[in-house]
């Protein structure tokens, strides 16, 4: 296939792919926490797991889990494009959690 067509494939499909997001919140969000932020690799479209589910109880270690965004941002779709394949073999998903000091 030409580098051009490929190339303008690119550019009209990429305003056709969505974005998600899903937000877990635990108890009464507060304002004094920890922010971190990792990737959940997929693959086969969301089929097979290639990392671990996140342990969030594990991630905060002695803190509580304050909210948790799992999202599917513009820069994951761009990582998990592949012209060639009708499939997506990787699809990364970003995981941005909260620790927070616990309040029970």
């Amino acid at each position: 296939m030409n580098k051009w067509l490929r190339l303008v494939l690119l550019v009209v499909s990429l305003p056709l792919t969505a974005c998600s997001t899903m937000n877990f919140v635990n108890g009464p969000e507060m304002e004094d926490t920890v922010e971190r932020e990792t990737w959940h690799h997929l693959g086969l479209s969301g089929v097979v797991e290639y990392s671990p589910p996140l342990d969030v109880s594990y991630s905060c270690a002695n803190q509580q889990w304050d909210t948790v965004t799992v999202e599917l941002s513009g820069f994951n779709v761009i990582a998990s494009y592949s012209p060639w394949l009708p499939l997506s073999i990787y699809s990364p998903w970003t995981i941005i959690y909260e620790c927070r000091e616990p309040i029970d």
